[in-house]
């Protein structure tokens, strides 16, 4: 398609077809508002991704897991018609450190009581710090700057007593945080405990954050609004410029030129710098897009023609200490028609030992072997001969450059609500700028959500009651 050089009119521009500005656009066609959706990439979804397994089989590449207390993403899938399933963990999960092999059911892996003290005193310190944080105004906590001037790994060095402590919440936070501890404020990482309902919330399956995946992949969230909005979305065109007036806004793309009232920009922040702004951006939302960082991890994934661990027992869920497979779950199909192990990869673990290599990072193949080589110890010969090998690379991504977002220390004192605070006519989405369950896919709904009724509320619309939402556990 050839680029429509008369350019198209519309009330709103929503810019970025993921999940967040997805819904954006959703909730202003509800009120009457005309929209057009502009993506860069050739799909919808953004961070959540299906990959093909086969036959009708999909895995999730991207964002995976809803869990209680998440209540604008289920109120979202109750209005698509999407159904969910529970995160397999029946069996006994494994814990391997120092090539000992401890079974364990449950969430939190056999540990020796001063271990144990250790982890709990840790935690208890950290939810304590959590609770003086405001969460709509985090920077004005009392001791905002000197968190904010530290890496959470940096605290964990200094405040817990054990090597096997750090590990744990090293595997644990690079899984959730997708980004290596000593990188990232310890401030943000209060924000997200306080705002996700605690460490518990965080880090569990059952009753936490990850208990619950998504029939047909998270994905289908993107692709049931997409197609109910049908030609309002315009993929393969990435916006080069945006420019305001005292009329509008004008956007450009690759494919569409757009003029409307407003625009919902819902990116990360370091990915909206691609765009030129005319005028220019306001220096601290300028120095936050330059100074954002997107997380490291990618994932991996090992599918067998049936989840034979189930068979032995196991519930495929592994903690160790393993050159690439420091976490691993069962991602298989609610059918269990296939089986598959996915672990994370990516430099997040680095700060503790649980380092990868420069073949590991950058070779399939040399992936491909390590993974399997580590799935061989956890479950056995049977893991070295799958009948498929999948990835899903997130730091090569040409217009998405990292699954998870996170903040280094500092700028979230420097930068204070940059990330969320209009630009004139422009209005920000995405996970990032959610005050609760920050991070996740709840996040960008309601970070949609709000984005759609600032600019509503800035076009003088009357603003329509949010969708009932189900599942509605105090977080």
């Amino acid at each position: 398609m050839s680029k429509s050089y008369t350019p198209q009119e519309a009330d709103v521009v929503v810019i970025g077809a993921g999940v967040s500005g997805l819904t954006a656009a959703r909730r202003l066609t509800q009120t009457g508002q005309s929209v057009v959706v502009i993506e860069a990439n050739d799909r919808v979804g953004g961070r959540t991704v299906n990959l093909d397994v086969g036959e009708g089989v999909i895995t999730e590449g991207g964002g995976q897991w809803v869990g209680p207390g998440q209540d604008r993403v289920w109120a979202l899938m109750d209005e698509l018609g999407i159904e969910t399933f529970k995160t397999h963990i029946e069996g006994k999960s494994m814990y391997l450190r120092n090539g000992r092999t401890k079974l364990y059911q449950g969430t939190v892996p056999p540990l020796s009581p001063v271990v144990l003290a250790d982890y709990a005193q840790a935690q208890l310190r950290l939810e304590r710090m959590a609770k003086t944080v405001p969460l709509e105004a985090p920077w004005t906590a009392k001791n905002a700057r000197s968190w904010d001037n530290t890496t959470f790994g940096h605290w964990l060095d200094a405040n817990t007593f054990t090597e096997e402590v750090r590990e744990l919440f090293t595997i644990g936070f690079s899984v959730t945080d997708g980004e290596d501890l000593h990188s990232t404020s310890l401030l943000v990482q209060l924000v997200r405990i306080a705002g996700c309902g605690g460490i518990d919330h965080l880090v569990n399956v059952t009753g936490g954050a990850q208990e619950s995946r998504v029939v047909g992949g998270t994905q289908l969230i993107s692709l049931r609004m997409a197609e109910q909005l049908g030609q309002r979305v315009v993929l393969d065109s990435p916006v080069s410029e945006i420019i305001q007036d005292d009329q509008g806004v004008l956007v450009k793309s690759a494919r569409i030129d757009v003029r409307a009232k407003r625009v919902v920009v819902a990116m990360a922040p370091s990915d909206a710098n691609r765009i030129r702004f005319s005028p220019d951006l306001p220096t601290r939302r300028a120095m936050l897009q330059r100074r954002w960082c997107n997380g490291t991890e990618s994932k991996i994934f090992a599918v067998y023609d049936r989840p034979f661990w189930r068979e032995r027992g196991f519930s495929g869920q592994a903690v160790t200490d393993l050159p690439v497979a420091g976490y691993v779950v069962d991602n298989s199909p609610p059918d269990a028609s296939v089986g598959i192990l996915m672990t994370f990869v990516g430099t997040a673990g680095s700060g503790y030992g649980l380092r990868w290599s420069d073949a590991v990072l950058d070779d399939p193949e040399a992936r491909r072997a390590a993974f399997l080589a580590d799935l061989t110890v956890l479950f056995g010969p049977e893991a070295a001969r799958p009948t498929a090998y999948l990835e899903q690379d997130w730091t090569h991504e040409p217009w998405i450059g990292g699954c998870v977002s996170s903040r280094p220390p500092g700028v979230l004192t420097q930068y204070t609500d940059a990330d969320r605070v209009p630009v004139g006519r422009v209005h920000w989405a995405g996970t990032e700028t959610a005050v609760l369950n920050q991070g996740y896919i709840d996040g960008a709904v309601s970070a949609g959500e709000r984005a759609a009724e600032e600019a509503r509320r800035a076009m003088g619309v009357q603003s329509a009651p949010p969708a009932a939402a189900r599942r509605r556990t105090k977080v």
